[in-house]
């Protein structure tokens, strides 16, 4: 829900709420100002009519209430002097209509000049409480809906003007990317809240591209400061090594510590490129075809699969096209395969099979279940293979992250990935 819309939402509960109280109040009090002005009309009508009748020397009793709207009859004194002037609402017959309504009922009792007592009762014209409720509720649905209409322009209009600078930050962070640096001033408001807002994103933006570029370059002059002294160190020992004044032990020693250099140095790439996923340096895309490149990454690991004695089984059904950048692409599909096998059994087989939206490789292993807690972890090992860095799957995951692609693992004899997005299935079993 918009936050226009949750605004309104709250604003016509409590609107609705109140105005419904007050409605409630003033039918209240309205009707009790009808009655009271009724009651003050036949309180000055039982004045002129016992004037009236004080004049006349004979007192006419009448039990039926006629054209002059009230009724005397004749009672004793000591009842007439219990009498006091009540107001009542009461009901009515009439056989004019055939029907009873609703009528305010005085009754009071005075002495006529005869000397007798006398008991009246008058009553009002006929008071239609329905049809006055029924006119207020009309009125009120109409005030309902002038609020409701006035609430939405306020709301569509005014407000929206106002939250304006709001929606400019939230459509200026979306926007936002770190290794673009996009980076510009916000436009200026007059509301105090959102120009803080303002000052304060860009505050934190700058500091966190000042923070990035900073480190992207430290990284890369690390990389690049720690990479030419290993090269250097490579080649002095090769040449040493070659030297013939050397024993088979001594020799054994350097290789032994060119491996441990090499291991070092391609260690030290695969924390540069993860590094790079991470930051998104990889921007480009394009559609990228995964049959040519694993028909590629094939050719290349021919060797090293004869080597492992590992035979490679390629499958096509279909064409797998997905928009991506190309190296990203190659990254994740070299990984997977490499990964497959290392942890391969010996003189097992590596089966690739591509489908339209899919593309799968499988391996048995020697190993057991992975917890998929640790399996994408950085530096995270199932096995001590010889050439794994632990940090294979991570990359592929970091690839998938960027990408907008997800990543599963489950185990069925072998282990599988799963790699998704939205309608578009990537798996990978290794």
């Amino acid at each position: 829900m918009k936050l226009l819309n949750h605004t309104l939402l709250f604003l016509s509960l409590i609107l609705f709420t109140t105005v419904g109280l007050w409605a409630f109040l003033f039918n209240s009090q309205l009707l009790r100002q009808v009655k009271t002005t009724i009651d003050k009309g036949l309180e000055n009508y039982k004045i002129v009519i016992i004037d009236k009748l004080k004049d006349d020397s004979v007192v006419i009793e009448q039990e039926v209430f006629l054209d002059n709207n009230y009724i005397v009859k004749s009672v004793s004194e000591d009842y007439a002097l219990q009498v006091r002037d009540t107001y009542k609402d009461t009901l009515i017959f009439s056989n004019l209509k055939n029907t009873s309504y609703q009528v305010r009922l005085l009754t009071t009792a005075f002495i006529a000049a005869d000397g007798n007592y006398y008991e009246m009762k008058i009553i009002s014209n006929e008071l239609d409480k329905g049809e006055l409720v029924s006119k207020i509720i009309i009125s009120l649905l109409w005030l309902f809906l002038f609020l409701f209409v006035g609430t939405l322009l306020v709301n569509n209009f005014v407000l929206k003007n106002t939250w304006k600078p709001f929606y400019e930050v939230l459509i200026y962070l979306n926007d936002f990317r770190l290794d673009k640096s996009t980076y510009r001033e916000l436009s200026e408001t007059r509301i105090q809240e959102f120009s803080l807002l303002n000052e304060s994103i860009q505050n934190l933006l700058k500091t966190n591209v000042d923070i990035y570029n900073s480190q992207k370059q430290f990284i890369e002059n690390a990389s690049h400061e720690f990479q030419t002294p290993l090269a250097i160190g490579i080649n002095k020992l090769e040449l040493l090594a070659g030297d013939d004044n050397l024993h088979a032990e001594q020799t054994e020693k350097i290789g032994e510590i060119i491996e441990a250099f090499q291991r070092i140095s391609g260690l030290n790439k695969s924390l540069l490129l993860l590094s790079k996923i991470e930051n998104k340096q990889f921007s480009s895309e394009e559609l990228v075809n995964f049959d040519e490149i694993f028909c590629k990454i094939i050719h290349d690991f021919l060797d090293f699969s004869d080597f492992q004695k590992i035979k490679i089984k390629y499958f096509k059904e279909d064409t797998c096209l997905y928009k991506m950048n190309k190296d990203l692409a190659e990254i994740l599909a070299m990984n997977l395969v490499k990964n497959a096998i290392i942890h391969n059994q010996q003189g097992g087989e590596l089966i690739i099979r591509m489908e339209s939206r899919s593309f799968t490789v499988e391996n048995p292993s020697d190993g057991p279940k992975i917890s998929t807690d640790k399996l994408f972890k950085r530096f995270n090992k199932s096995s001590n293979k010889k050439g794994s860095t632990g940090l294979g799957l991570a990359i592929v995951k970091a690839i998938t992250d960027v990408v907008g692609l997800s990543i599963s693992y489950t185990y069925c004899n072998r282990h599988i990935f799963k790699v998704s997005k939205a309608d578009k299935i990537f798996s990978s079993i290794l």
